[in-house]
């Protein structure tokens, strides 16, 4: 009778130590949402990336409320996505655009000392000029439409003339800038290329890896603007540009 006591005592305490290790090893794994979240940049849900650009205002107000100064890049915000403005710039850039643009990028992204006081320094024919050739370059291929919604090898192509077009007339502008000064005006050809977009499309796995060269540009403008495409092609409307595609990205990035 103590034999079996001891057996049924002993076969309890087994039981109890295995449940306790069920227990402790269900509780390492992660939950199930966490299984299948997956970045934002893998998903073909145009729900999910409605659900990530609508977030933009509420980014950038968790952005807006890290500033000793808020309401600079709030105005600037304002102005950047004033229709008016961009329509005014669709036609023709001045330097007073420029730097403003350049304000914009810096308040809302990393700060970069002498930046914009190098983008100030071009005269007003060079800016104009820069603009203009990169517009003419654009607009040529604007057009171009390959029949099965993938995106054009020549409005790729387009966009990087267009963006190395001011990279290499204006002082201070390298591709990140005229990024964001074509895409504000051409956002189906030319996305900005904000380092938390980037980030986004995970072509750099950590900040200190990021570049601002034309190689990462073309890459990062063919992912965003495939991305558009594939949106637009499942949702059967055509909603989405390689740009939204980059806001999206961003706010995500920010509310992470």
């Amino acid at each position: 009778r103590q034999c079996a006591s001891r057996f049924v005592a002993c076969l309890a305490a087994c039981c109890v130590a295995r449940r306790g290790s069920e227990i402790l090893a269900h509780s390492r794994r992660p939950p199930p949402s966490a299984l299948l979240a997956m970045p934002l940049i893998d998903s073909e849900e145009p729900n999910e990336w409605q659900a990530a650009l609508s977030s933009y205002p509420r980014a950038l107000d968790v952005l807006l409320s890290k500033k000793q100064d808020p309401s600079k890049l709030k105005a600037l915000e304002e102005w950047f996505q004033d229709p008016k403005k961009v329509s005014a710039q669709k036609a023709a850039l001045d330097r007073a655009t420029l730097s403003k643009i350049v304000e914009w990028k810096l308040s809302r992204g990393t700060f970069r000392p002498g930046l914009l006081q190098k983008a100030q320094s071009n005269d007003e024919a060079t800016v104009q000029e820069a603009y203009r050739q990169a517009r003419e370059i654009i607009l040529a291929e604007q057009s171009s439409e390959t029949g099965d919604g993938s995106v054009p090898q020549a409005l790729l192509e387009a966009a990087a003339k267009a963006v190395k077009a001011m990279d290499k007339s204006l002082f201070g502008v390298g591709p990140a800038t005229a990024s964001a000064v074509l895409a504000r005006c051409f956002p189906g050809t030319v996305a900005f290329m904000s380092d938390e977009a980037m980030l986004g499309c995970k072509l750099f796995a950590s900040s200190a890896a990021l570049k601002y060269d034309m190689k990462t540009f073309k890459r990062f403008n063919e992912v965003v603007q495939g991305r558009a495409r594939a949106l637009n092609r499942k949702s059967g409307r055509q909603d989405w540009t390689g740009d939204a595609v980059a806001r999206a990205l961003w706010a995500e990035h920010v509310l992470a």
